[in-house]
């Protein structure tokens, strides 16, 4: 899963410099209705209301950001996407057919067939190496064992016990499982994570170097290595302007597929500040935004009709609270178990995403979504509503006591001050522990808001969620609808292979049941048991799932193809697709 960035402020009036370019235009005619040709040329701006990558590569946690991903979309290649309606399908462009699952004799068996005509943008063809050498770099994040602790996840590729290349031009890749992997169409796809790698810039024999390399990634200054493409777009680090904020996607001229259309697709970071949507929605210069949806945003955006279309989506993204379990104080389960109890969620929905649908509402599940058939209410009634009285009771339980301010303290560990970090410039998430501190102050917890600029920052970062520099955090996280990805968020972390477990909190309870769930094959089997992790998740209260997020798209409507994705797959799903019709 991927983790949701903060947003970085654009001046308000515009653009910067040469790159204050039109929403859409170019020649081509029309706009390609039915049964016409698409229209050609053009540009979009796309307003990234996330931070501006740091980094590119998307396996470490420097580019695990919405941002990367919304750029890698139609960069590197995947096996499989999702679709708005939540199904997955192979991806037709990158293979000849559908991929085959073999389960003889009780061993898991994948095998795919790349296209003859699929290259990558130097010309090397997409080969089975890339296949073996995505798998290898993904399978382990101990040194030990030739991994590398700076992997974000080794889900499902630590399963695998070899990839295997045959036919001619090695296009036949051959995937055996050392144990079955139920939600195998998320592995070598870039919808789900970084997607296929290019093993002939990337590889190295030596694990130790490889490691460093795959720790170095890819920082936005550089820009992707060799400036590789093995999609429709391509990111050429001539088109990085770090300074500005901005990255120009073209098409990668050694592209097979049908499009991009488009002549340019730009990515210019406008932060989350509506003031700054809207007026580009208005003046022309942004063609399409993906923000984080407030009251005063969606309104704005929609007195622009008809000359802009917006839609509001519940996906498959979640806003929770995670909790430091290194902390002093919250590594003591009865100060997490107070503090959610002092929480009134519902209260938290209806001052927040209530105000703008009345579709949102509380979520008592970190493994599904209240939109999926397989959700189910987990939460034990203690947590449903705000019980101040029980949370001060367990506080004194571990020996806190209440100072003459009300706030508790502790002989050893202090006050009870906990800090919530959370992404820069997001006034929804402000506005979200806004309403927690006074509700936690009645517990008798002083928490404070932080903005914390380095939250999804490298571990180089002191104050980051890998670093494990916080007490408590706010943010989401961005899913898909195979679910088995989410083992790296909850499984004991292995030494300083953190994952994106950032609570730090797991048990044997917890690892033995992702064991059975990430190599379940019977659908509703693995449907118990995501239901009963989220049950264990609950006992451990390490983190405290909020609401499910809303998503918001808004473009000029002269933009055709634009249509949102709430996965993982993002609002420039299709991007190659769209047109800017004059």
């Amino acid at each position: 899963m991927r983790s949701s960035k903060r947003g970085s402020a654009l001046v308000a009036s515009g653009m910067v410099g040469a790159l204050a370019l039109s929403a859409c235009g170019g020649g081509g005619g029309g706009g390609g209705g039915e049964g016409g040709e698409a229209a050609q040329g053009g540009r979009v701006v796309y307003g990234e209301s996330t931070d501006f990558p740091e980094n590119l590569f998307p396996n470490i946690a420097a580019g695990n950001a919405v941002s990367t991903a919304n750029i890698l979309r139609g960069i590197l290649p995947g096996t499989h996407v999702i679709l708005p309606d939540f199904s997955v399908v192979y991806d037709e462009n990158l293979l000849a057919e559908e991929p085959t699952l073999s389960t003889d004799g009780g061993t898991q068996v994948n095998t795919y067939v790349i296209r003859d005509e699929a290259v990558w943008s130097d010309g090397t063809p997409i080969t089975a190496d890339d296949f073996e050498f995505t798998w290898r770099s993904s399978r382990s994040g101990d040194p030990a064992d030739g991994g590398c602790a700076s992997v974000l996840s080794t889900n499902g590729y630590e399963q695998i016990a070899s990839v295997e290349g045959s036919g001619e031009n090695n296009k036949t890749v051959t995937v055996t499982y050392e144990t079955p992997y139920s939600d195998w169409q998320g592995l070598f796809s870039g919808n789900f994570g970084g997607g296929l790698l290019p093993a002939h810039l990337m590889d190295n024999p030596d694990p130790v170097a490889l490691c460093d390399t795959l720790t170095a990634g890819w920082p936005i200054g550089e820009g992707i290595v060799g400036d590789i493409s093995g999609g429709p777009w391509q990111l050429l680090a001539d088109n990085i302007d770090a300074g500005a904020q901005t990255v120009v996607l073209t098409p990668n001229p050694e592209w097979w597929g049908e499009g991009p259309n488009l002549d340019q697709l730009i990515v210019q970071n406008i932060g989350n500040d509506p003031t700054t949507a809207v007026q580009g929605l208005q003046s022309g210069e942004l063609g399409v935004i993906y923000p984080q949806p407030q009251l005063d945003l969606v309104d704005q955006v929609e007195g622009l009709a008809p000359t802009v279309e917006s839609d509001i989506t519940f996906g498959l993204s979640f806003e929770h609270l995670d909790f430091n379990t290194l902390d002093p104080h919250l590594g003591d389960i009865n100060v997490r178990r107070a503090f959610t109890m002092a929480l009134d969620r519902e209260e938290i929905v209806a001052q927040t995403v209530g105000q703008f649908s009345s579709e949102a509402e509380v979520l008592q599940n970190r493994i599904y979504f209240n939109n999926q058939p397989q959700y189910q209410d987990t939460a034990p009634e203690e947590y449903k509503q705000q019980n101040t009285d029980m949370a001060r009771q367990l506080l004194e339980q571990s020996g806190y006591t209440a100072g003459p301010d009300g706030i508790y303290t502790h002989p050893q560990r202090g006050p009870l001050n906990i800090q919530i970090d959370t992404t820069a410039n997001n006034p929804l998430r402000q506005q979200t522990i806004e309403v927690m501190i006074p509700q936690l102050r009645e517990a008798g917890i002083n928490a404070t808001f932080n903005a914390n600029p380095d939250i999804f920052a490298g571990a180089d970062k002191p104050t980051s969620l890998e670093a494990g520099g916080f007490q408590a955090a706010l943010f989401a996280w961005v899913g898909a609808p195979l679910r088995s990805p989410t083992q790296s968020i909850y499984s004991t972390p292995q030494g300083d292979n953190v994952q994106q477990n950032y609570s730090r909190q797991g048990t044997p309870e917890i690892d033995a049941l992702f064991q059975q769930f990430v190599s379940q094959p019977d659908p509703d089997a693995q449907t118990e048991l995501g239901n009963q992790i989220d049950a264990a998740l609950w006992e451990q209260v390490a983190t405290v799932p909020l609401y499910q997020k809303p998503t918001f798209i808004a473009y000029q409507s002269a933009i055709e193809g634009v249509e949102d994705n709430s996965t993982q797959a993002g609002p420039l799903w299709n991007s190659e697709t769209w047109t800017a019709a004059q």
